[in-house]
């Protein structure tokens, strides 16, 4: 990617997994499948005796069984032989390109006048997390095949992401998907970030047997950050698993209990804007119907509507179990006009249905707000998103912030053209420390910012906000905070300074009680 992430340069996330401990694990026996540098964990394959022996290691805090979720029913994926390039458009075609029966999902975004302004994605690196990506010679994708594509599969562990005899987890979703981010056949099909490069991991094991998704996909995750991923674009979202494992709840909808949520986080924290599906479990009167990753603090999250601008009856709902708004933001997955799927299939069709739809088309928005402004953060972009959807001022569990709005968006990220510099913004040592119930936190600015405080564990839950998105002008600033009901024991802890949307510094505190 050329653009250049406003993040830490290092820390202990890029520090692999300690290698004594690979070698204890691998002389007992264990066969290693995967390592995250992010979770300081690794995937393995061990039977009953091996799991005992590995539990009493003086390394191991814990041990899970690998999680395996069914995906929630991300789309209907009926493949009719339809190839009608002729369906009647709801609006009229305003634009220079011949978006052919696309226009009505693009303009229901917003999308066709930015590209008349140039913004195309192009310079952005988006990372694409399916199921399988089985039509990549389709017409649609011609001018990515030209950019160059990298591709792993994380399923079988290998570059081959197609189907094939003998392949675990064959799939077709991510053609789907990727055409409506990606794809660029004027006359037919013209979607937000037809000018990007791609990256495309599948991640997905459509077998039920198979419970090492959450794995892959957190896999996926570092890979695509090693690459230099601007974006990942996920329509994959989990909540159940297969029998006889324990499946999610909606009190576990909480950002802090799944390993792919927790991963999300962490990418956003490193420069990568995340955009997930808030799954298709519909609405509940009680309480949230969300899949993971979507419960995520700063990953953006999207919801269906279709073609009048109605949320779908599928779209899941929040509030997250802490009683955050989701979904964020919402784009059109009814009917969507996308590429078919079916190697050396050519023709289009408009018989998918799902969150996964709205998902990469709302991840190209993302890129064209990253082509006008690359100096962004992704807590920016995500503001820059609700803040101009046609719902931001009333924001809510059924809609977020409501449907995108490509235009204003990037009308808004060309105003936020400023670059913060080093020494902008300074987060100094808190006083006292440790301390006992209550301590002062410091940080400096040499300029007007939107200011967040925000405090974690050691395993980077995020636990209280001290100060949440508050705008100071320059100055030395002192917060005073009381511990006294935070229901916190003895203890380690982390607070982060966030100005104007980016991470300036994290520090460490300790409370005695």
């Amino acid at each position: 990617s050329n653009r250049l992430k406003a993040i830490n340069i290092f820390d202990e996330k890029d520090i692999p997994v300690y290698v004594k401990y690979i070698e204890e694990l691998t002389s007992a026996g264990i066969h290693i499948r995967s390592r995250s540098k992010w979770l300081n964990a690794v995937s393995c394959f061990a039977n009953n005796v091996q799991i005992r022996n590995v539990s009493q290691m003086g390394f191991v805090k814990r041990i899970e069984l690998v999680q395996k979720f069914s995906r929630v029913n991300a789309t209907a994926m009926q493949d009719n032989t339809s190839t009608d390039n002729s369906l009647g458009n709801q609006f009229d075609n305003p634009s220079t390109i011949n978006y052919g029966p696309s226009l009505n999902q693009s303009m229901l975004i917003n999308v066709p006048p930015v590209h008349d302004l140039g913004y195309t994605g192009e310079g952005i690196l988006i990372a694409s997390f399916d199921a399988g990506f089985d039509n990549l010679q389709h017409t649609c994708f011609s001018n990515m095949r030209t950019k160059g594509i990298r591709s792993y599969d994380f399923v079988n562990g290998d570059t081959i992401v197609a189907n094939g005899i003998g392949r675990h987890g064959n799939g077709a979703h991510g053609t789907i998907t990727l055409s409506l981010i990606a794809g660029y056949d004027p006359g037919s099909l013209v979607s937000p970030a037809f000018n990007s490069q791609y990256l495309l991991a599948k991640t997905e094991n459509t077998e039920t047997e198979t419970p090492l998704e959450e794995d892959n996909w957190i896999a996926a995750a570092e890979w695509a950050d090693s690459l230099g991923a601007d974006i990942i674009t996920s329509s994959l979202g989990y909540k159940f698993f297969d029998s006889p494992y324990k499946s999610y709840t909606w009190e576990d909808m909480d950002g802090t209990t799944a390993n792919i949520t927790l991963a999300a986080d962490i990418a956003v924290e490193r420069g990568i804007i995340v955009v997930c599906t808030s799954g298709n479990a519909g609405s509940n009167p009680d309480h949230n119907t969300l899949s993971v990753p979507g419960d995520g603090f700063n990953v953006i999250t999207v919801g269906a509507v279709n073609s009048n601008g109605t949320r779908a009856g599928f779209s899941s709902i929040g509030p997250t179990a802490d009683n955050r708004i989701k979904p964020d933001v919402m784009a059109l997955g009814v009917s969507n006009y996308a590429a078919r799927s079916g190697s050396g299939n050519f023709g289009y069709s408009t018989n998918s249905t799902g969150t996964s739809l709205a998902c990469p088309m709302v991840a190209g928005v993302c890129a064209l707000i990253l082509s006008a402004n690359p100096n962004l953060t992704p807590l920016q972009v995500k503001d820059i998103l609700r803040n101009t959807s046609d719902n931001s001022s009333n924001p809510g569990n059924l809609k977020g912030w409501g449907i995108v709005n490509a235009m204003s968006a990037v009308e808004l990220a060309l105003e936020l053209g400023t670059l913060n510099f080093p020494g902008d913004f300074v987060l100094t040592q808190n006083f006292p420390n440790p301390f006992n119930p209550s301590t002062t936190f410091r940080f400096s600015l040499k300029k007007s910012a939107n200011v967040s405080l925000i405090i974690f564990d050691v395993r980077g839950r995020k636990l209280a906000t001290v100060i949440d998105n508050v705008s100071y002008t320059p100055g030395n600033k002192e917060i005073s905070y009381n511990f006294v009901n935070s229901g916190l024991s003895s203890g380690v802890y982390f607070y982060s300074l966030i100005a104007d949307g980016s991470f300036v510094d994290t520090k460490k505190m300790m409370l005695v009680r």
